[in-house]
């Protein structure tokens, strides 16, 4: 017996080819090409409100607000602190009412944040507490007080390099 070998032109050969190679019509179209997303961050600065236990007034040269008639006991340093940078301040015990005298200067970049975020001895941020939040090439002396609170604290200072002085002081 012998064999018969269909004979197929080339034309007809690359139509059967072809008729595969097409998308079945349930086929969804192609994706379009890949996009990107480019998300920028930038740098903000958050200013957070001071609670409402919190009052911050300037201080004369002699370190006495104008116009204030302390009363018995107040006015006592409780202890000082200074330094350069960011750091934290070593725990100290304060009275019911205090006030935080503060001031920054020589900051090497010039305008500079200084922040100073009162903790309680456990590592809580303190919402009672002091709270200074500036920008600028330094400033003070100021006082920032507090009221109804009593406790053991520490304070965290944030700064580019600026030095700085903190000193606790009683009513």
């Amino acid at each position: 017996m012998k064999a018969i070998a269909p004979v197929i032109s080339a034309a007809g050969l690359a139509a059967l080819l072809l008729a595969g190679c097409g998308s079945p019509p349930n086929r969804p179209a192609a994706a379009p090409a890949a996009t990107r997303t480019v998300i920028e961050w930038k740098t903000r600065t958050i200013i957070k409100p001071a609670p409402a236990v919190t009052k911050t007034i300037y201080v004369s040269a002699a370190g006495k607000p104008a116009g204030s008639s302390p009363a018995s006991g107040a006015n006592q340093v409780i202890t000082r602190f200074s330094g350069t940078g960011t750091q934290n301040t070593a725990s100290f015990t304060t009275p019911v009412n205090w006030h935080l005298s503060w001031s920054y200067w020589g900051c090497p970049s010039g305008t500079s944040n200084f922040v100073v975020d009162e903790y309680n001895s456990d590592g809580t941020l303190d919402p009672d507490g002091v709270s200074v939040n500036e920008l600028g090439t330094g400033r003070g002396p100021v006082a920032t007080y507090a009221y109804g609170d009593a406790g053991t604290h520490y304070l965290s200072v944030n700064t580019e390099g600026c030095n700085w002085s903190l000193v606790p002081v009683t009513g």
